[in-house]
């Protein structure tokens, strides 16, 4: 009984004896060493290695599952020795054996010769059907690619023949494989004479790439190649840019005559004027009432349109010129229409100052009339505060009802009432404590002007009531000012006084002026109404206010 030995030969394992493994395992040892000075060493070896593999592998069947001592040999027989292909001295000497040896194992192997279709990938257009096809019979691959060109156009079935070869013919991968597809003798002589033969083409290839990269021609081609890579280069990026210029071009006409359509509207056709961060989106007021209402009693409205028309009309038509310009490519410059275009431009500039300055010296001083209201005491123990219930407490509505107009900056709202007077809104709100037993309201109102004397006039013509009933005390939601006295920082501010430990209610309406009020709770203005506060010491605290703390925190 002969022990046997689990062997990986190239990928593909088997059980040999023992004694059949030494033999083999010196047999690949003595041929390691006779390619050890060879650069594809690995590369025969492995081939070597897959071959003899296979070989072993047909040696085994069903009822016979290892590796015999005599299968070793016919395939060292079939491979042969290196002694066979070392020299001629030793190749002269060791004739005798291999010949006796070969005869030995010729009827399994007769001349180790067959012919196998592969791949060649090697000599590939596409995948390299064609030429092992022709490799396999023998001919040229260019009379088998010339068959697959007509049938592509004549017949219209050689793609899907092509393809189905493609799948169903393996790639000649290893150095075996491509002699098989040669039909050339797969042995040791053959597998490093076919690795060696490719590695010297290789290096072959690169000395003469290498030698013809060093010659004058080559440098020079190289040089004239790299000039028309670069002037290729150079003129895509320059088409790009000329392209993308007229891009921008085009934009900047169309925005510019966008945007001179729109100042031409809002100046001759009385179109409206768009304040940025407004919380509403309905806002309309015509240039020539903003004008009317902003300017000075002594400046015409048509200063101001002649300012808009030379300050911004300028600069948008130079746009619109320079855009047509570039768009069509004309490159003459009129000195004359930018000498005009600059002066007009500088005219238009020096009129914004100058319209800026007298609005501005306007707004220079600044003074304020206090005025205090007379009330009946409530006779309830709740005093309720509350809005005007009017359509004018609904802004929107009184706007469309009434077709009036507003521009609304933030929390301060105009609204053109007639001809003779502007609505403002909101006025502002605070709640303290009274010094006496009674409910005490001031009003405080400020406005700007060129002196304190004008300011202290403005401020005393500015209107605003408040109702009173029962134990309810109503205010307006905006206040009045006459057309005369133009828009100069009019403001309200109303102070209402609340004796100590009297109860007081805030309607929902009120949180539209109310602000900033100090409460116990530490409660926002929004959260401050629907409930009731009863005045302490020091401030407002909250009797009906479930929950309120709880929200307050979030």
């Amino acid at each position: 009984m002969n022990r046997t030995i689990t062997m990986n030969l190239g990928g593909i394992i088997f059980h040999i004896e023992e004694d059949a493994y030494d033999i083999l395992n010196r047999y690949l040892s003595t041929i390691k060493g006779y390619f050890k000075d060879s650069e594809g060493r690995d590369e025969i070896m492995t081939d070597i290695e897959s071959r003899i593999g296979e070989m072993l592998q047909e040696k085994v069947n069903n009822t016979k599952q290892a590796v015999l001592l005599s299968d070793v040999e016919s395939v060292i027989a079939v491979m042969g020795k290196p002694e066979d292909f070392a020299g001629e001295g030793t190749q002269s000497e060791n004739r005798t054996n291999t010949e006796s040896s070969s005869e030995e194992n010729k009827s399994s192997y007769p001349n180790n010769k067959r012919r196998r279709v592969f791949r060649d990938v090697d000599n590939k257009i596409v995948g390299g059907v064609c030429a092992g096809v022709a490799n396999y019979f023998n001919f040229d691959p260019i009379w088998m690619r010339a068959a697959f060109a007509i049938s592509f156009f004549a017949f219209g079935s050689g793609f899907l023949l092509y393809i189905i070869l493609w799948i169903i013919i393996p790639k000649a991968r290893t150095t075996a494989e491509k002699l098989e597809m040669h039909g050339e003798k797969v042995d040791v002589n053959n597998i490093g004479k076919a690795v060696n033969d490719e590695f010297e083409g290789f290096k072959r290839r690169m000395n003469e790439f290498g030698d013809k990269a060093k010659s004058p021609e080559t440098k020079e081609r190289i040089r004239t190649t790299a000039q028309k890579a670069t002037d290729f280069f150079g003129d895509v990026f320059h088409n790009m840019i000329h392209v993308f210029g007229k891009i921008i071009a085009f934009f900047l006409v169309f925005i510019g005559i966008a945007l001179m359509v729109g100042l031409l509207a809002t100046i001759f056709g009385k179109g409206t004027i768009s304040v940025f961060n407004s919380p509403t989106n309905n806002i309309h007021f015509s240039l020539y009432e903003f004008s009317s209402a902003v300017l000075p009693a002594d400046l015409p409205v048509v200063l101001i349109v002649i300012a808009f028309i030379l300050f911004f009309g300028v600069p948008l038509l130079s746009l619109i010129y320079a855009g047509i310009r570039h768009l069509f490519g004309i490159k003459q410059k009129n000195r004359i229409v930018k000498y005009v275009a600059n002066s007009l431009w500088l005219i238009g500039l020096g009129l914004v100052i100058y319209i800026g300055f007298e609005i501005g010296n306007d707004f220079s001083e600044q003074a304020s009339s206090k005025q205090k209201m007379e009330l009946f005491q409530p006779k309830g123990q709740v005093l309720t505060l509350d809005l005007k219930q009017l359509p004018d407490d609904d802004l929107d509505a009184t706007y469309e009802h009434h077709k009036r107009h507003k521009v609304k900056l933030g929390d301060w709202t105009m609204i053109s009432k007639d001809d003779n007077k502007f609505s403002i809104g909101y006025p502002v709100m605070d709640i303290v404590r009274s010094e006496t037993d009674s409910v005490q309201v001031i009003v405080i109102k400020t406005a700007s002007g060129y002196d304190k004397k004008e300011a202290a006039y403005r401020a005393k013509n500015i209107e605003y009531s408040i109702s009173q009933k029962d134990s309810s005390l109503v205010f307006n939601s905006y206040f009045d000012i006459n057309n005369a006295d133009k828009l100069r920082a009019q403001d309200v501010k109303i102070i209402v006084k609340i004796p100590l430990n009297k109860v007081i209610y805030l309607s929902k309406r009120m949180e539209k002026i109310i602000f900033d009020i100090h409460n116990e709770n530490d409660a926002l203005d929004y959260d401050m109404v629907n409930r009731r506060w009863i005045m302490t010491e020091s401030e407002l605290k909250c009797i009906d206010c479930k929950g309120l703390e709880t929200f307050s925190k979030k």
